[in-house]
């Protein structure tokens, strides 16, 4: 009996061992717009909030603002969290994501970046793991799409 929990104990550390951080760089999300920073600023602020995020801070003069981490599940084509033994961490219901926003506005561009916090749970906390995140730049395009669009 001994040997069984043993081979079972060695064989789940085993696979928190097989953890192969993403290799995706991230994408930097920016494009040119033609509206004032303010109605730019008005409009992020509003969309984040309807999306359920809370704004953590914002700066007006600055043309920034940033997100709290949203508790998000990502899918693999919206992030890389690695993979063990070939198989995606985002697939699995063990993993938990979080996502915040920031929001970077000058006169001409509009720059989105995010900031993802993972985890993987399956079950004991000896198992857990804290997975390195990069975003494929999905989440942002499409929120720079309703910035600029209005």
């Amino acid at each position: 009996m001994k040997k069984y929990i043993f081979l079972s104990a060695a064989l789940l550390s085993a696979c928190s061992v097989t953890y192969e951080a993403p290799l995706t760089v991230e994408p930097v999300v920016k494009a040119n717009h033609n509206q004032s920073v303010k109605d730019i600023l008005k409009n992020a602020k509003r969309t984040l909030l309807m999306d359920g995020y809370r704004i953590q801070t914002f700066d007006d003069e600055a043309g920034i603002i940033s997100t709290s981490l949203k508790n998000k599940k990502l899918t693999p084509l919206e992030a890389d969290c690695g993979q063990t033994m070939g198989l995606d961490y985002l697939k699995d219901n063990r993993t938990k994501t979080e996502l915040a926003l920031n929001i970077i506005v000058t006169e001409k561009e509009v720059t989105v970046k995010s900031n993802i916090h993972g985890e993987y749970k399956p079950g004991r906390v000896d198992q857990d793991i804290t997975l390195t995140c990069i975003s494929k730049g999905v989440v942002e395009n499409k929120l720079l799409k309703q910035l600029i669009t209005g």
